[in-house]
């Protein structure tokens, strides 16, 4: 379909994207796919691919990255607009200087917006490319909602301006070793900064429904890794992720061996058939690949029951976290006494380290110490830290846990 024949069809604009990033592409196949006035058609990772595109698509307009492999946005424009003349073009980057606009107007290009725009602004310009009014009332909406996010066409909007505008972020909740009372490492809760009362769970929902859960937990994941720069370099960040996401080779390559020994892996409970399907040999494969670098891996969530006991198995943790429900209730109830000795016992079995979460009260802590629980975090410990915190001096996120009392411990004995 030419476009000319656009106006006398379905009159939605036919776009196509040229970006060696896959994040982008990804995003924006979402972004476009949500405005039923655009129609995303066709997608290439260099020059030679942006080329090919649109000599076979014939795209309305196509947005063109400015450093591309295989000759670079300002080769592909220049053959885009002398092949497909009634292209529109429009030169997408990460840069703003004079110098790459000119050239890619120079090439041909119609119009440039750049990836830290808003996505209304990219949508806007898609449609100002081909001289045709955009407005937000005939777009998908992307002012602030509150949740849930009840329509497809509200949560891919949402999902994409959260990934390209950077509005993913995170607390950080110190986690402190017993015996010496000091902080080791932080546990990542991320969230999305327009809407942080909404849960984690239900983004990542919405971004595995629409296609995006790598992208949104590379996201995710990129806060961990700036957060690296602003903690001593003896603490690692524990950041939960989804088994998909780890077997992609895209989220390997983030984790380089310079921060590898830095990073725990979280899992959440895996229902584990007992025989071992391809999806998780695979994933069994990818943290083989990991821990070669350094990474380790913790099992979250642990509790009573056989799924727990396989999710220790399965993978073979350096670190097992407790359900937070289990420490709440740890001090005044004899069947959750019992669970969590249980669960120390089978995490000491595959030599991981117990962490329990949401420690609030003198009297817990006590319990847990008795009960073989090495690391705790919550209330207790700190309150949780953003990333503006940790960049502070040390003292400032200091924990308020004394140390164990290696006399007051014989003593007991």
């Amino acid at each position: 379909m030419r476009p000319t024949e656009r106006t006398e069809g379905s009159g939605a604009i036919r776009v196509a994207v040229a970006d060696d990033e896959e994040t982008v592409v990804d995003v924006l196949r979402s972004l476009i796919g949500s405005d039923p006035t655009l129609r995303f058609v066709g997608a290439a990772s260099d020059a030679e691919g942006a080329i090919d595109v649109a000599v076979r698509e014939h795209p309305d307009v196509m947005l063109v990255d400015v450093r591309m492999p295989g000759g670079g946005g300002v080769r592909a424009v220049r053959e885009i607009t002398r092949r497909c003349p009634p292209t529109r073009v429009v030169a997408l980057s990460a840069h703003e200087d004079s110098n790459t606009v000119i050239r890619m107007i120079s090439a041909g290009a119609r119009a440039y917006v750049r990836k830290a725009e808003s996505t209304e602004k990219i949508l806007r310009t898609i449609h100002r490319a081909v001289d045709e009014p955009w407005s937000a009332s005939a777009a998908p909406h992307l002012t602030l909602i509150t949740p849930p996010l009840s329509a497809s066409e509200e949560r891919a909007p949402r999902l994409a301006r959260a990934i390209l505008d950077g509005e993913i972020t995170a607390e950080f909740d110190p986690i402190v070793d017993l015996a010496t009372g000091r902080t080791i490492g932080f546990d990542l809760r991320p969230r999305v900064a327009t809407l942080p009362d909404r849960s984690y769970d239900s983004w990542l929902a919405d971004a595995e429904a629409l296609d995006l859960l790598l992208d949104f937990e590379l996201a995710a994941f990129r806060v961990a890794t700036r957060a690296l720069k602003e903690i001593p370099p003896e603490l690692f960040i524990e950041f939960e992720v989804t088994p998909a996401t780890v077997r992609t080779a895209r989220f390997r390559r983030t984790i380089s061996r310079s921060i590898a020994d830095r990073i725990v892996l979280g899992f959440s409970p895996l229902v584990l058939a007992d025989d071992l399907t391809p999806a998780e040999a695979s994933l069994g494969e990818a943290l083989v690949t990991l821990r070669e670098r350094g990474v380790r891996v913790s099992a979250r969530d642990i509790g009573p029951g056989l799924q727990s006991l396989r999710q220790l198995l399965s993978l073979s943790p350096e670190f097992a976290r407790l359900d937070h429900t289990l420490t709440r209730s740890v001090h005044d109830n004899f069947s959750t006494h019992a669970i969590v000795a249980s669960a120390t016992a089978c995490a000491a079995e595959v030599e991981a380290r117990v962490i329990a979460t949401d420690v609030a009260s003198e009297d817990q802590l006590e319990e847990l110490r008795a009960l073989g629980v090495e690391m705790i975090q919550g209330p207790i410990v700190s309150d949780p830290l953003t990333l503006a915190d940790l960049g502070e001096k040390p003292q400032t996120w200091s924990p308020r846990v004394k140390p164990r009392d290696p006399q007051t411990e014989t003593q007991r004995g």
